[in-house]
């Protein structure tokens, strides 16, 4: 987990585990290995006593990119797939017992957008570009819907995956998405959000998790990562990732 060329940093100081998407050459893009160490390092956290709030952070300029599309191209089976299997990482962001607060200082889409919805706090920078693009590639961001609809509204949700939209965070800050946009000063912001979370009881905040999660989330996740797992291994599908990772136009797009 916390090796030279692992995916994810992981330090736990002053009350604070700070887990750090570390992947920056692949835009921390969600690969199966990603998103193990990711769990990895949040059951660590949860585990830890001494840890009061659990931050996610990244290096680069790229929160995350979404789901590893070669792994995603090269996938025979549904169990290859990363979307599958961030299905329970989504559902341990959310419940976990402890405040999860997500920071996007850059550009986040599909699958990133899930990790920073199923996060109870997301800061961002006002200007880091942001969009559910999966339908440009012929597929559905079925795994993510369950926690994105946990933020937005249902006629909103639609909209943006239907389109593939592209926003940037401060517009998205209305809509419940994203909970704090700032120009600059991010790290501030961070330390604020942490200090008030600090001030809280451990054992009120457990239970607000708790009075305020999801019922059957889980379930949820799981059934809609088969769903999209049915459409990644479509023809649609394989044709809208190969045409990505080629750099050509799809084949239904005249």
């Amino acid at each position: 987990m916390t090796g030279n060329d692992a995916p994810i940093a992981y330090e736990a100081k002053d009350a604070v585990a700070t887990i750090t998407l570390d992947d920056p050459a692949r835009r921390n893009a969600l690969s199966t290995r990603l998103i193990a160490a990711m769990r990895e390092a949040l059951a660590a956290a949860v585990a830890d006593p001494e840890v009061r709030v659990i931050v996610v952070d990244h290096t680069g300029p790229v929160f995350c990119a979404g789901g590893d599309l070669k792994e995603s191209a090269a996938a025979e089976r549904a169990e290859d797939l990363p979307a599958v299997h961030l299905a329970d990482l989504l559902w341990e962001l959310c419940e976990a017992p402890k405040p999860v607060v997500a920071v996007a200082r850059g550009a986040a889409r599909g699958g990133g957008l899930g990790l920073l919805a199923a996060a109870d706090i997301t800061i961002c920078l006002d200007e880091a570009e942001m969009a559910f693009s999966e339908v440009r590639l012929g597929v559905v961001p079925a795994v993510i819907a369950p926690v994105v609809a946990r933020k937005i509204g249902a006629a909103r949700m639609r909209a943006l995956f239907l389109t593939g939209y592209q926003f940037q965070a401060g517009e998205a800050e209305p809509w419940g998405l994203v909970t704090f946009s700032t120009y600059d000063g991010i790290d501030a912001a961070v330390a604020e959000t942490v200090s008030e979370l600090l001030a809280g009881g451990p054992q009120a905040q457990a239970g607000i998790k708790a009075l305020t999660a999801t019922p059957e989330l889980r379930e949820q996740l799981q059934a809609e990562a088969v769903r999209t797992a049915e459409y990644f291994l479509s023809s649609e599908g394989r044709e809208g990732v190969r045409s990505f990772l080629e750099k050509r136009t799809p084949s239904w797009v005249g």
